[in-house]
């Protein structure tokens, strides 16, 4: 019985890792399935959805889907979306084709890393002001007040180049929105 549980319990634990519901599978239109995988800029997914649609001995279309994928791919590898993507910390430029990815780098790059810089700043920010706050207790420890001095300190001394590198990535940011004419 024990055992049984497990399985059952694994079963629906792995069923919920799977690409696509059987019901899914039969209703595919795999070219669709492509271009939504293409434009959301995931790299290709066919061997999940033959994983997931075996248990409905359905054969995923791999020249539709492949298609599709394509032309999702033909959305998703323009110069803003890359850009857009990267500010929020999404997307990559090198699913892109080969001859594209080059014209793309610059785009992602500048973007991913004021995305980075703004986070790290953020994050100093909020733990600056956690220990600070923190450090207000009156029940607070004599342990966890030295400690929590002592990572307020670190956070002071690297505060510096943390601000430095989120007013470069800033600055980037800005000129090369100005040069391309992005928003």
């Amino acid at each position: 019985m024990k055992n049984s549980l497990t399985l059952a319990a694994l079963t629906v634990l792995l069923s919920g890792c799977a690409a696509m519901s059987v019901e899914q599978c039969k209703t595919a239109n795999w070219f669709k399935v492509g271009e939504k995988d293409g434009s959301a800029g995931r790299d290709m997914r066919l061997d999940r959805y033959y994983s997931s649609c075996q248990k409905a001995n359905i054969v995923p279309n791999q020249s539709l889907y492949e298609q599709g994928y394509q032309q999702g791919l033909g959305y998703y590898c323009r110069p803003e979306t890359i850009f857009n993507e990267a500010l929020l910390g999404r997307g990559d430029f090198r699913v892109c084709p080969i001859e594209k990815r080059e014209s793309l780098r610059m785009y992602y790059q500048v973007a991913h890393d004021y995305y980075v810089a703004d986070a790290e700043f953020e994050r100093s920010q909020r733990d600056s002001n956690y220990y600070l706050k923190e450090l207000e207790r009156n029940d607070l420890s004599v342990k966890d007040r030295d400690d929590y001095k002592k990572r307020l300190y670190e956070l002071r001394i690297n505060s510096g180049s943390v601000q430095s590198d989120y007013q470069d990535a800033v600055r980037n940011l800005e000129r090369f929105k100005a040069e391309k004419g992005l928003k």
